[in-house]
């Protein structure tokens, strides 16, 4: 039995060049941002779709040269058909030829911009075209378009001459029906996410509240995608919203194989609203930097490994227009809408270094192990002691002007490099605080530190005999410092 194809018909999602109607209220970032969650959301629901009914999923994308970057947000087995030349509906007509050439029964093109879209809609359309009849089947949307259309045997009149994105579309499409004489399947009403208005009413589904336009018991999909990715946005506030006041944070990932959660780590930072993230391949084996960089980081190579080499190639990478830059860790355990929380007493200027404390926060069963949790507080012992600062965790999260770190003179290449962080900022007299931040199990990969028993013993081994190391260090340095100032004015006078 000949299969039904249902493909969503989209671009390749580039910063700039994806859902520029969404700009404002979306930095170019976040459209690039919001059009990968749009896709794969959107494709998984045909995913889902196909495990009930005989579907095969498909992209209709463009442009060439773009299928690996594609495939990362596609479900396994999905296929890939390129876009024709010409305006949309030269796009439609020749997407739907080539998936009916290809021996599907019917073609389905779903608009990428309607991530929630209904399964029971896809369903109703599929069952349509099952038939074998000769028959076009629409699902209108709200701005006089349509978020889908389906064809059994190919129709080059539907698409002829017609004003694309304008409300026009869907009426006169049922008009070149009516005039050629095929049988319209007309399904229930969704709607596009495509300019500001109808983002609003993104976030309104996304808040469970009800749509006005929806069918008596029809609901939208859950899109987990763009649901994080809008409820991320909204957290972050109104720093987010007026798209400046974290233009000037970059955040630094440190990576080295994580090639699992990578892509939805940036994903979730770059909806934390920040200006850019630098994903800092550390020698790994996998798709980590490739993964990265289809998901919106700058992706740099360091690849003689080192936590602290990575951290130090990631800060030296930095644009000259970025003031603050944010830590984190790659492996997807640290929360991405905390971002805000931690930049904004260095962003208003009542703080020099922040850190966010994993321990005072909320934490997710298993995230930490007992060797982290007593490193940890250790280091805050210590750290109280020797510079009366107080500390409870060394987390991966802080946040640092960028002037005052690089004054630091950091020297640590490896796991010692957040302590050494603490400890200098100390030692300097600046401004130091640490804010509560959730923390959650490991989103894929094996853990550097914390994953077996020996590493975390390394680890906390580490962290002892560095602290040590450099107060030691800081001493003589101190002392050096006086005795050349004492050299220099032999009579004490200043």
């Amino acid at each position: 039995m000949k299969t039904i194809a249902v493909a969503v018909i989209c671009k390749t999602p580039a910063p700039g060049k994806s859902k520029t109607r969404l700009s404002p209220p979306l930095r170019p970032e976040e459209c690039a941002q919001i059009s990968s969650c749009f896709i794969a959301d959107l494709s998984a629901t045909i995913a889902s779709l196909a495990e009930d009914v005989d579907v095969d999923g498909y992209a209709v994308y463009t442009p060439a040269g773009t299928e690996e970057a594609l495939k990362l947000l596609l479900p396994p087995g999905f296929g890939l058909v390129l876009q024709g030349e010409g305006n949309l509906g030269d796009r439609l007509e020749k997407g739907i030829a080539d998936l009916l050439v290809a021996g599907h029964a019917g073609a389905i093109l779903i608009n990428s911009d309607s991530p929630t879209l209904p399964k029971s809609i896809l369903r109703a359309a599929v069952d349509a075209l099952k038939t074998g009849d000769d028959r076009v089947v629409l699902s209108p949307a709200l701005d006089g378009g349509y978020t889908l259309v389906g064809l059994s045997q190919p129709h080059a009149y539907l698409f002829k001459d017609i004003p694309w994105s304008t409300g026009d579309v869907y009426r006169l499409t049922l008009e070149r029906a009516r005039e050629i004489g095929l049988p319209v399947v007309e399904l229930d009403a969704w709607y596009d996410v495509d300019d500001a208005e109808t983002y609003a009413l993104l976030e309104r589904e996304m808040e469970g509240l009800p749509l006005a336009f929806a069918a008596p018991g029809l609901s939208g999909e859950s899109a987990p995608r763009t649901t994080d990715f809008v409820r991320h946005r909204a957290a972050s506030g109104a720093a987010v919203k007026a798209g400046t006041m974290l233009s000037s944070v970059a955040v630094v990932i440190p990576c080295l194989n994580e090639e699992e959660p990578i892509a939805d780590v940036v994903r979730d930072v770059l909806a934390a609203g920040v200006g850019e993230v630098i994903v800092v391949d550390n020698g790994s084996s996998d798709r980590t930097a490739e993964r990265a960089a289809a998901a919106g980081a700058r992706v740099i190579s360091q690849p003689v490994r080192g936590y602290g080499r990575a951290c130090a190639a990631g800060l030296l990478a930095l644009k000259p227009e970025t003031k603050i830059v944010c830590f984190l860790d790659g492996d997807g355990s640290d929360v991405p809408s905390f971002i805000p929380e931690v930049v904004e007493p260095v962003r208003a200027g009542t703080a020099d270094f922040v850190m966010g404390s994993r321990l005072r926060g909320h934490r997710e069963a298993g995230s930490m192990t007992p060797q982290q949790i007593v490193a940890g507080w250790l280091s805050g012992v210590l750290l109280r002691m020797v510079y009366g600062v107080r500390f409870t965790d060394m987390s991966p999260m802080r946040a640092m002007r960028v002037d005052k770190l690089l004054a630091l003179g950091m020297i640590e290449q490896t796991y010692g490099w957040n302590l050494e962080m603490q400890m200098r900022a100390a030692a300097a007299g600046l401004r130091c605080v640490e804010i509560a931040v959730d923390h959650r199990r490991r989103r894929g990969g094996e853990s550097k530190v914390s994953g077996n028993l020996m590493a975390g013993v390394t680890a906390a081994w580490k962290i002892t005999t560095t602290f040590i190391r450099l107060a030691r260090l800081q001493r003589r340095s101190s002392a050096a410092k006086a005795g050349l100032t004492a050299r220099s004015l032999p009579d004490g006078r200043h």
